[in-house]
């Protein structure tokens, strides 16, 4: 499982990663920034996209979109400090309000039926 990290606070980003590790992620892309985001996607098709709504560069909300109309439906978690203006809710994204707990996160990729590896629990 890949999995995109769209996330501008380092240390947020570098915990993400290793959680998702041990979810079951084999490799992870850590951006941030909208245009990044969307060039990673391209790059290397995400199982798994986690987002912050709001970047200091962008949205994640709009490099969500942007990915998905280019790569189709991918789950999403959005991980966001403010969820107002972030409503982007549907069958195939969560939304996490900072700070998350660990295992919200774990339950929302357990959710999508990932390939069984990801689920970890």
């Amino acid at each position: 499982m890949h999995v995109l990290i769209i996330e501008d606070e380092p240390l947020v980003a570098s915990d993400l990663e290793c959680f998702l590790s041990e979810l079951g992620a084999d490799s992870c892309d850590l951006v941030e920034t909208e245009r990044a985001a969307v060039a990673a996607a391209l790059d290397h098709a995400p199982d798994l996209i986690t987002a912050d709504c709001r970047l200091r560069e962008g949205s994640g909300v709009d490099a969500v979109a942007s990915i998905r109309r280019s790569l189709g439906s991918i789950p999403v978690v959005f991980i966001t400090g403010d969820p107002r203006g972030c409503d982007t809710r549907d069958d195939m994204t969560h939304m996490l309000v900072k700070p998350i707990r660990w295992l919200d996160l774990a339950t929302a990729v357990a959710s999508h039926n990932l390939p069984p590896a990801a689920s970890g629990l």
